[in-house]
């Protein structure tokens, strides 16, 4: 049954005072709604663009599984972050989204903040808890949110929380206001990033202040020369100040990508390489790639787990075979065996631990399915599959492999629509 929120005058028989803070009152004023417009098809409210499974919307409240109510509530947040709105409807979403914020389960709360992290339909009073909240929920709504004004911003700049003023910093548009607020309650690191930052208003005089304050800084200066709107007053004062090569680079406006060295998160190099290893399906291709990630020091378990989540098991077969020393076949063999020791013994001899073992057997037992099901998926189809299947497991996940799975879902499901 597909539950579709309306204009509420179109439903006379729902009390207009319920308490919508309440979740079981939410859940059975959306069902009432659904079950008034299929009576009453040719209602006002018949053209609402919102549709919601009031199934998945009970799921999200009160299913005793954190990792399954995360899910729903992705999902939910994914119908609400496109959909244009009418006031009424807006009104029921802002309580739904109430009461994903009021989730104890840390999870749950962060899939709301990665999925309408970019979402103007966001409410900005929700958009405030979530930024007061812990760094790896803050920071997606800091970094990208539309509905976030300077007084939001400057409010947690003055906290001086490290991971949250370098989100601030990443923001696609800084004004002045903000900016200043960066440099005089942020060190080097972060006004180098801001001043990387393109879309950070940073004017002659600003600029000025940020150079003499950091004079002695080599990473300021650098992020300066890789902006594409200096003021010509700040080429001559930083002429004056770097050495010939970067002078160099300053009047040929050179574009460096200084993102990469002041950016403190540390999956990101590791998250690149799965993606690119989701490009590199030619066996050939796959053993050279594991042998120099081995060579570098980079085959970490993390990702030979995260891969596996991500459906790319010839990846896993390569790196296993590597990692314990077995021949790539046999080592196909033990991946796919359904008993309980051939995969173990791998991941013993790989130095991979039980908990990794057992993510790996669940990840493979749901791509053995899939492919069993003979389903004719494009891979991003399949690896959205996989990453929900894998995401409703009935396992704890760290807070950095929920994120970049979380991420992962929301970056698929983004590109299919």
């Amino acid at each position: 049954m597909v539950l579709t929120i309306g204009r509420l005058y179109s439903h006379q028989y729902v009390s207009q005072t319920l308490d919508l803070n309440h979740s079981f009152t939410i859940i059975a004023y959306v069902f009432l709604m659904e079950n008034g417009r299929n009576a009453n098809s040719g209602s006002p409210g018949s053209d609402a663009k919102l549709d919601l499974d009031h199934k998945d919307v009970r799921r999200m409240v009160s299913h005793p599984d954190q990792d399954v109510r995360a899910l729903y509530a992705q999902k939910v947040c994914r119908q609400i972050r496109k959909a244009e709105l009418s006031s009424y409807e807006q009104k029921i979403v802002n309580e739904i989204l109430k009461l994903i914020v009021k989730d104890a389960a840390a999870m749950v709360r962060r899939a709301l903040a990665i999925t309408l992290q970019n979402s103007p339909n966001l409410p900005r009073d929700v958009a405030r808890q979530l930024i007061r909240d812990v760094d790896s929920i803050a920071v997606p709504i800091l970094s990208h949110s539309p509905v976030l004004n300077d007084a939001d911003l400057l409010e947690i700049l003055k906290s001086k929380a490290a991971a949250k003023m370098m989100a601030i910093t990443k923001r696609p548009r800084i004004t002045g206001d903000v900016v200043k607020a960066i440099v005089r309650f942020g060190d080097s690191r972060v006004v180098a990033s801001v001043a990387a930052n393109d879309g950070a208003e940073i004017g002659a005089d600003l600029g000025a202040y940020m150079l003499a304050l950091y004079h002695d800084d080599d990473l300021i200066k650098e992020s300066f020369i890789a902006r594409r709107d200096l003021p010509s007053s700040l080429v001559e004062k930083l002429i004056t100040m770097v050495s010939a090569e970067a002078a160099i680079r300053l009047n040929e406006n050179h574009e460096i990508p200084l993102e990469l060295a002041i950016d403190l998160a540390s999956r990101s190099r590791e998250r690149a390489q799965i993606d690119f290893i989701s490009q590199s399906w030619v066996s050939r291709d796959l053993k050279m790639l594991t042998r120099r990630l081995a060579q570098e020091g980079r085959l970490t378990s993390t990702l030979i787990v995260r891969a596996a989540c991500c459906g790319q098991v010839r990846f896993i077969e390569h790196a296993l075979a590597q990692k314990s020393g077995v021949s790539l076949n046999k080592t196909a063999l033990m991946v796919h065996d359904s008993g309980p020791f051939g995969l173990k013994t791998l991941c013993g001899r790989s130095g991979l631990n039980d908990t990794d073992f057992i993510l790996l057997r669940a990840s493979i037992a749901i791509f053995s399915d899939l492919e069993l099901k003979g389903g004719h998926y494009s891979k991003r189809r399949f690896q959205k599959i996989m990453l929900e299947r894998v995401l409703s497991l009935p396992f704890t996940f760290s807070e950095e492999d929920q994120v970049y799975l979380l991420e992962k879902l929301d970056a698929l499901d983004a590109y299919a629509a």
